[in-house]
Formats: C-alpha cells, sequence, structure tokens
C-alpha cells in the first residue's frame, strides 16, 4: 500500500521504521518534535471504538499484550461523554 524509492530508484515497501522516519522528518521541519508510533496505535484503538468494535477484538487485533489499551479507551469514552454533553449544551 505505501512505498518509497530508494537511492537506486529501486520501489521499497514502506516498513515502520521508514515510516516514522519521514514521519519525523515532517513533524521536525515544523518544529513539533518526533513520535515513536505509538500514538498511532492509541488513536487506531480509539478509532475503533468510536465505531463500536468490541474493544476485546480491539486488543486482540492491534496485539495489546497488557491491559494497558484500557487506560486510552477510557480517556477516549471520557472525552467523546465530555464532547456530546457539550454538544447537547450548545443546542439548549
Amino acid at each position: 500500500l505505501f512505498c518509497w524509492r530508494d537511492e537506486k530508484g529501486g520501489i521499497r515497501p514502506m516498513v515502520k521504521q521508514m515510516a516514522l522516519k519521514c514521519i519525523n522528518d515532517i513533524l521536525n521541519r515544523w518544529g513539533w518534535g518526533t513520535t515513536f508510533g505509538h500514538s498511532f496505535r492509541i488513536g487506531g484503538a480509539s478509532y475503533y471504538l468510536a465505531q463500536k468494535v468490541d474493544p476485546e477484538i480491539i486488543r486482540i487485533a492491534d496485539r495489546w499484550r497488557s491491559l494497558a489499551y484500557e487506560t486510552y479507551i477510557r480517556a477516549f469514552e471520557q472525552t467523546a461523554s465530555r464532547q456530546m454533553g457539550n454538544m447537547e449544551n450548545r443546542a439548549s
């Protein structure tokens, strides 16, 4: 799905290390620091939760070895709940 051209012009698959390098190059140019990729896993878990995917499926599919993903899911649920409350207040 994602690829890049090496120094000889060959097409190479985009692996995690190269993807993070490209992302970090962009972030650094904009002065935003760097990422280690973990935020993408958190974002993915949050996205699927918003799509009403069972949290256990999210854990298995994203290969979470611990229950740490539940911390992110709870944070997402709190944020979503707060935002929904804000929307209801605006409608009133």
